[in-house]
């Protein structure tokens, strides 16, 4: 079965992009192909990345990778968007989507700090069977009660009921046409929204979106909820690292932070990709190691001072 899946990247996120590819393939079925799209803005993704990324899998008999260059795109100007926060232009890519690619009925599209470790074939043909425009996974991070982040989805009339993450998302392609929703995803994209693109996709197609499983995006944020009891889930919290596709949201990704949340996951298909590389892999190991001799510094000098602070009390008060 041949599945597209849409990637957006520049050149910051070429290898991070690989390993997503790698976790993708290596759970794929033997029947299974990815027929991989990554869209880009020849500014941004230089000859040298892209020849990266396609050399890499080249010998794959399980995808096919194809870049489409979105800055040549006249409906969707790149110019008109607003980011705020770490999120790049690039994160608005996935708005152009429905125009870019008029041959698909529908696509999945993925952001590039995830690891997938099932195959997606089921869930790509049991997808939006009721004209839904998306089918995403809920955005647990806010959450009315426990996060700052609360006000977001009333900032944009939504609810923590409904309000979900636009990492992944599978489109109803031939839907979105045929109702000119990029035409309003353009326009919302000019104001200048808490949450980018995320928040574009949850205005625009509010009461169209089937509601996926948290399986298919175990969004970082998402641990605490389960640690501390807050959300259920319909499998095994501990199955959920096993199985889960893992987003690693945020602005701290595994392979430029030691603070992320089953980032072993990450490195462990790190490893397996094409990427790999044994210097930018040890650096990490030592400073784990480095940052675990600071943590037991810093726990020994607070220790120190507490016996200090406690022998002048003695001397001076008995």
């Amino acid at each position: 079965m041949t599945i597209p899946i849409i990637f957006a990247i520049d050149n910051n996120v070429v290898m991070p992009c690989g390993v997503t590819i790698t976790s993708l393939l290596k759970n794929a079925k033997a029947d299974t192909f990815y027929d991989i799209y990554v869209l880009c803005n020849q500014s941004k993704l230089d000859v040298d990345g892209r020849k990266k990324l396609n050399d890499a899998f080249a010998n794959s008999s399980q995808c096919r990778i194809t870049f489409v260059d979105v800055s040549l795109d006249e409906d969707f100007k790149e110019t008109d968007w607003q980011t705020t926060g770490h999120l790049t232009t690039a994160a608005f890519y996935r708005l152009a989507i429905p125009l870019l690619f008029p041959q698909f009925v529908k696509v999945i599209y993925a952001d590039v700090d995830m690891i997938f470790q099932q195959d997606l074939s089921e869930l790509f043909v049991n997808s939006l069977q009721q004209q839904e425009l998306l089918a995403a996974v809920l955005d647990l991070a806010i959450d009315d009660k426990y996060y700052f982040q609360s006000k977001l989805p009333s900032m944009i009339g939504k609810s923590v009921k409904d309000y979900f993450n636009s990492g992944f998302l599978v489109m109803n392609l031939k839907q979105m046409r045929e109702e000119n929703i990029v035409e309003q995803f353009n326009e919302h994209a000019k104001i200048k929204y808490d949450q980018n693109d995320q928040d574009v996709l949850n205005v625009v197609c509010s009461g169209r979106v089937q509601i996926l499983p948290t399986m298919y995006n175990f969004q970082m944020n998402h641990f605490a909820s389960f640690m501390w009891g807050r959300t259920s889930t319909d499998i095994h919290f501990g199955e959920l690292f096993k199985y889960a596709t893992l987003h690693y949201t945020g602005k701290f990704k595994p392979w430029n932070s030691l603070e992320c949340v089953a980032s072993d996951t990450w490195w462990h298909y790190y490893k397996m990709s094409p990427f790999y590389d044994d210097v930018f892999y040890f650096k990490r190991q030592y400073d784990l190691i480095e940052s675990h001799k600071n943590d037991y510094r810093v726990k020994s000098n607070n220790q120190l001072l507490t016996r200090v602070m406690v022998n002048i009390k003695h001397k001076l008060f008995g």
